[in-house]
């Protein structure tokens, strides 16, 4: 059964990759303007062993920020599904991301209000 989970954790763990460097929006400034925010490392969450051994699978909405050096500031769960199963190594994954420093008209700026969508899926 271990070599199954070994398998299942790197094919999930590449195929959360092949998107990897799509950008991501977010807000700056007071007016609120939208810009794009680029990930240049995003590692693959770690599968929760138990969803591994029900065989669920499922997806999780994040928010957060993204600083000045293209560090994740306090990211939250928005939405998952199914509710909590997910949440933690979302969290914990999404908080290894980093992005290009952002910056807007010339100026360095931290981007508020990033969502993002990661989705667990079993390896078939």
């Amino acid at each position: 059964m271990k070599p199954l989970n070994s398998l299942i954790f790197f094919l999930f763990a590449f195929l959360l990759t092949l998107p990897a460097f799509a950008g991501d929006k977010g807000y700056v400034g007071e007016e609120g303007t939208e810009i794009e925010v680029t990930r240049v490392s995003n590692p693959a969450p770690e599968y929760p062993r138990r969803a591994i051994r029900l065989g669920v699978e499922g997806s999780v909405r994040l928010e957060f920020d993204v600083d000045t050096d293209g560090s994740v500031l306090d990211p939250y769960v928005v939405e998952s599904s199914p509710a909590g199963v997910f949440d933690r190594a979302a969290i914990k994954a999404v908080r290894k991301f980093l992005y290009q420093p952002p910056t807007y008209n010339g100026t360095s700026v931290k981007v508020n209000n990033v969502q993002i969508d990661l989705t667990f899926k079993l390896a078939d």
